[in-house]
């Protein structure tokens, strides 16, 4: 696997250890959304089948 793409992945695991899911949801095509209990919003999507694009937002720290 691509170094940035490891890299990437435990960067995110770090982000998400530990939180409780609560709710996942598709706001739109090509987009899935997982919330965290403390509202921590993992949102992964992709555009026409492209790469794979993440961001986190929200949770207790904010």
């Amino acid at each position: 696997m691509n170094d940035n793409l490891e890299q990437e992945a435990r960067s995110i695991l770090e982000l998400l250890e530990g939180k409780r899911i609560s709710k996942v949801f598709r706001p739109r095509v090509g987009e899935i959304c997982i919330e965290c209990s403390d509202g921590t919003r993992l949102f992964a999507n992709t555009k026409d089948g492209s790469a794979l694009d993440f961001s986190i937002t929200g949770g207790a720290g904010e």
